[in-house]
């Protein structure tokens, strides 16, 4: 454990800076991500814990999608929609007790400009979608607001 100054190594353990470079001391305060990418930081405890990460800055392209709330009484009521769609809000009084989200969305990250080599400790990359967040706003009869957001993992093979 440091207990005067240490400073971390870009390494193996969660300090990849990929695709990035820590420049030529290897130093993780010196990680410069590539571009389209942003450092991610996260402190720990030693000089092993934490994470020095490059995560993309681009959002995935939704190309399609379809949202069926159910009600109750298993009436339902239903958007569908494509990436140049704007989602449209369903009105009434109308008490969901089930919402099914499906989409298709396309990601591509290019690299072929970062000329920077992968270092020995990163054996292969992959960049995807491995996670989706549906922000909900749901206004009462009074007129407040609840707020959700739901967080769905993917589960599928990312290629």
């Amino acid at each position: 454990m440091c207990l005067i100054f240490c400073l971390g190594l870009c390494a193996w353990n969660n300090h990849y800076c990929w695709p990035g470079s820590c420049g030529n001391d290897s130093l993780t305060q010196d990680c410069a991500c590539a571009p389209g990418f942003r450092k991610v930081t996260k402190p720990g405890v030693d000089i092993n814990a934490g994470e020095t990460t490059c995560q993309p800055t681009k959002q995935p392209s939704i190309l399609t999608f379809n949202i069926v709330v159910v009600g109750h009484n298993s009436e339902k009521k239903q958007i569908i929609g494509s990436e140049s769609s704007q989602l449209h809000a369903i009105y009434g009084n109308y008490q969901p007790s089930a919402i099914v989200f499906n989409m298709t969305a396309e990601y591509t990250i290019d690299l072929s400009n970062f000329t920077t080599p992968r270092p020995s400790y990163i054996v292969e990359s992959n960049f995807g979608i491995s996670d989706s967040t549906i922000y909900i706003q749901r206004q009462k009869y009074n007129g407040t607001y609840n707020y959700y957001n739901i967080i769905i993992l993917i589960n599928k093979n990312i290629k």
